[in-house]
């Protein structure tokens, strides 16, 4: 047992070595590659101030989108939570809702988007949809590991008054576990802002769209400007998110 921890010490090496070899992560490209780097970075500058205008109005449908998709998401993953929580969700009904939620989880936020935009077009819309399809299985299972960790005490008590189970969850395990619910809807707010804005590479819509349109035509100065209105956006999200949060919990 005294050997264990260097040799688990070895094989995390080892496995990050190998890891190092086979993506070729190699340091002295990096290097070499700094000076293309700054190049790209010195033609970005000064910002071209007249896209602004575009740029914020980007902005403000990619909010649009994270806070329509989250919204949604937040109340569709309310009934999957309950069902994917072992100690309140009979056998039958948790597993395949654990299983379910694993599935769909695994499809990142980007796939969603290129399936519902080949679904329904290009556009602001298929980007909620692609929102709701993530966040949905994403909330579910945080709530239902909230859930979990609930006291079981006050749910024991309302159920010796002979209420039903629906009057269980309602009024023994949702006040318990309704701030956490809250901060959780909030904290992925904050994460769907940031996956909103590369939606509209796919044709999804938001910030993205003008994003790609400036560098895909080499207009690196208007291409700063998306990016700095980006910036401001993920920053404001984040610190009011943040102080939301702190105060739920």
């Amino acid at each position: 047992m005294r050997g264990a921890p260097g040799a688990i010490g070895f094989v995390v090496l080892a496995v990050l070595a190998w890891c190092a070899w086979d993506t070729g992560a190699d340091p002295v490209r990096l290097v070499r590659g700094l000076p293309w780097i700054a190049d790209f970075l010195r033609r970005m500058f000064p910002p071209d101030l007249s896209v602004l205008r575009p740029a914020l109005n980007g902005a403000l449908t990619t909010v649009e989108i994270a806070l329509l998709g989250t919204a949604a998401a937040a109340v569709l993953a309310l009934p999957l939570g309950f069902a994917s929580a072992r100690n309140v969700a009979p056998p039958g009904l948790y597993q395949p809702a654990r299983a379910a939620l694993n599935v769909f989880r695994s499809v990142d936020t980007l796939v969603y988007a290129l399936v519902f935009v080949a679904a329904v077009g290009l556009g602001p819309f298929p980007g909620v949809l692609a929102v709701v399809a993530y966040t949905t299985t994403s909330l579910a299972k945080l709530y239902s590991e909230a859930i979990e960790g609930i006291d079981p005490g006050p749910v024991d008590a309302i159920a010796a008054t002979g209420a039903t189970p629906l009057q269980v969850l309602r009024f023994g395990v949702l006040p318990q576990v309704l701030p956490l619910l809250l901060s959780y809807v909030l904290y992925r707010l904050e994460t769907n802002v940031r996956a909103a804005t590369v939606l509209g590479f796919v044709g999804a819509g938001g910030i993205g769209f003008y994003l790609q349109t400036y560098l895909r035509t080499i207009d690196y100065p208007a291409a700063s400007t998306v990016l700095l209105v980006t910036v401001a956006m993920v920053l404001a999200i984040d610190t009011l998110s943040s102080k939301l949060r702190a105060r739920l919990v």
